[in-house]
């Protein structure tokens, strides 16, 4: 990426490019050079794309609200797992789990390759907005569900892939 720059922002000072700023000089979104960690009362985030993707033009990794507030971002190296607090379908107490985190899928950009698609999640008053790597959008009440961070640092490791897609030999077709 070209023009990096160091920000500060409520999650810290990190190294950027494609940084946008609202009109009061906050960042209003940015690419992260690194992992960038944030503390919510869900748990520990990592905002992090480390996708071929991300120089693609998409969602930015992380956005906040003019007020300094991680609004979303969208991560290779977290995922959720998901509770229902009052009983699942059947009245058991708690239910039964499910996952969300960042797929391989077929690259949308037509390569033939298979890549990792980040998911989004957007940070409500009292509700997480996940986009899953299918763009599928589940809403997640804070009041409704139990929700543990997971960390995927697999994805970290394998989300950059071999970095040499014109000249693909399927190395990277993981899944």
């Amino acid at each position: 990426m070209s023009n990096i720059q160091e920000i500060e922002t409520s999650v810290g000072t990190f190294r950027a490019g494609r940084v946008e700023f609202y009109e009061n000089g906050t960042v209003r979104s940015a690419e992260p050079e690194q992992q960038v960690f944030f503390s919510h009362q869900t748990g520990l985030y990592i905002a992090y794309d480390n996708t071929p993707l991300r120089d693609e033009k998409h969602l930015p990794t992380i956005e906040f609200a003019e007020d300094g507030t991680v609004r979303a971002l969208r991560t290779v190296g977290t995922g959720l797992i998901c509770r229902r607090k009052n009983g699942a379908a059947g009245g058991e107490k708690g239910g039964s789990a499910f996952q969300i985190g960042a797929e391989w899928r077929p690259d949308p950009r037509n390569t033939g390759a298979n890549v990792l698609i980040p998911i989004r999640i957007q940070f409500f008053e009292n509700e997480l907005v996940v986009t899953d790597s299918d763009g599928k959008v589940i809403h997640l009440s804070l009041d409704e569900y139990d929700i543990q961070v997971d960390y995927l640092t697999d994805n970290i490791v394998m989300g950059g892939g071999c970095g040499d897609c014109s000249t693909c030999n399927g190395c990277c077709n993981v899944e």
